[in-house]
């Protein structure tokens, strides 16, 4: 097995349609100091917005009631967490505080205080998150309530992570309570934002990590076209979909088009150009030759991903296992079994077979084939260094690599086994096959 590839997989249809995900920007964090909001005045009322790092946060009060931009000099209250001015609730009267946001986030965290004024119990403070205003779809609730620390007023830290489902709209009140406050102070509200565009690698979908040249991306946005198309079978590879397409302008200034797999409103599944240059580029998706959206993506030389028959990046491999024989001769089988569906495959039991056999891994992934040698790649089988005898392109299918592992006998027994790759010190995900 030190040749190339020596079957086509058909299988890996699979990464045309990829589960929706909510990709995240860096954290973005609001304050109410001099300098980092454009709001500079010591006291407003509601409604007022703050735009940082270009998402905007627009504060109100749909009960009518009355926020301010305090500071512990004007107050006379010591809140040590709050870092100069903070929002206030001028009315002490249990009022509303909405925070729209422009775009969707994902996460939310920030300092509170409570005006307790001398009460035994902290008070609660109550966040729900909203899908958006329009639809009044809630997507999560958190409660929590701070302590007493050495300041004026019980202080705390609110946290909201809605595990990727996006949202812009917040509302925040201190519930009813027979006894405590009906006042609350806010600062240093920290969003993670949802990427305008975000791609991954199709196979790992691991989220932070740079693609590479000759690898399958999977961009996610909103309203990137308003149809879906898929490319025909063969190849080329099509530039265009329904008038979708996407551009990649490299590190050195180069663009050039991406080939497409598949473009829907809220996904395209695209090529990453062979002849890239590594560092920072920017990506374009155009509809009718007019830009819809533009983001950022680091290209590396090598980001290996492998295939999982969930489409999930995790779970059964996609791939086959081959038993050598001594005579020469060869079969093969998936890892999978024939009942396999996402979310619901099966692992076949592999096995080891006589003393004299050899049984191979043949694992599918892409973002390998920039490798700097073979001996740069190396992989782990139920956590045992596996030796790899290739890793490169499949011929005839755009982006795919595989990789053939020699699967090590002192495997045999284990059942359900982790498999791994690491290229040019790069970690790939972890997938599963069973080693009867």
């Amino acid at each position: 097995m030190t040749a190339g590839p020596t079957r086509t997989f058909l299988v890996l249809v699979c990464f045309l349609v990829l589960p929706p995900l909510a990709l995240s920007q860096a954290p973005v964090k609001f304050d109410f100091d001099i300098g980092t909001p454009t709001l500079v005045v010591s006291q407003t009322n509601t409604p007022f917005s703050q735009t940082v790092g270009g998402l905007t946060a627009q504060f109100s009060s749909p009960t009518g009631g009355a926020f301010g931009i305090q500071s512990d000099a004007s107050t006379g209250w010591r809140m040590s967490q709050f870092s100069g001015k903070y929002l206030y609730d001028n009315d002490l009267d249990r009022s509303t505080l909405s925070i729209r946001f422009s775009g969707s986030i994902t996460a939310l965290s920030l300092v509170f205080a409570t005006a307790d004024f001398q009460i035994e119990v902290p008070s609660n403070i109550q966040m729900t998150a909203w899908l958006d205003a329009n639809t009044g779809t809630p997507v999560g609730q958190v409660t929590t309530h701070g302590a007493y620390a050495g300041d004026t007023m019980p202080m705390g830290t609110l946290t909201f992570n809605s595990g990727g489902r996006p949202f812009n709209l917040v509302e925040l009140i201190v519930p009813f309570q027979t006894r405590g406050a009906t006042t609350f102070f806010l600062d240093n509200i920290t969003v993670t934002p949802v990427s305008a565009f975000a791609s991954v690698s199709a196979a790992s979908f691991a989220q932070g990590a740079g693609l590479a040249p000759g690898m399958i991306a999977a961009g996610y946005g909103r309203n990137l076209t308003t149809s879906l198309g898929a490319a025909p079978p063969g190849l080329p590879l099509p530039t265009a979909l329904g008038g979708v397409a996407v551009r990649l302008r490299d590190s050195a200034g180069t663009e050039r088009p991406c080939p497409l797999w598949f473009v829907s409103p809220e996904q395209i599944n695209y090529y990453i150009p062979d002849g890239t240059i590594t560092g920072l580029a920017t990506v374009s998706v155009l509809n009718q030759n007019q830009v819809v959206v533009t983001s950022q993506l680091q290209i590396d030389s090598v980001s290996p991903g492998l295939f999982s028959m969930n489409n999930s990046g995790q779970g059964p491999a996609a791939a086959l296992a081959v038993l050598a024989k001594a005579d020469a001769s060869q079969t093969w089988q998936y890892v999978f079994t024939s009942a396999c569906v996402p979310g619901n495959c099966p692992l076949t039991p592999l096995d080891l077979g006589t003393a004299t056999d050899k049984l191979y891994l043949q694992i599918y992934g892409t973002g390998i084939r920039g490798r700097t040698s073979l001996a740069a790649v190396s992989a782990t089988v139920g956590g045992v260094a596996a030796p790899v005898e290739f890793a490169g392109p499949v011929e005839g299918l755009t982006g795919l690599d595989q990789v053939n592992i020699l699967v090590p006998r002192s495997l045999a027994g284990l059942g359900e086994v982790d498999v791994t790759l690491t290229v040019d010190g790069k970690l790939s995900n972890t997938v599963k096959v069973n080693i009867k």
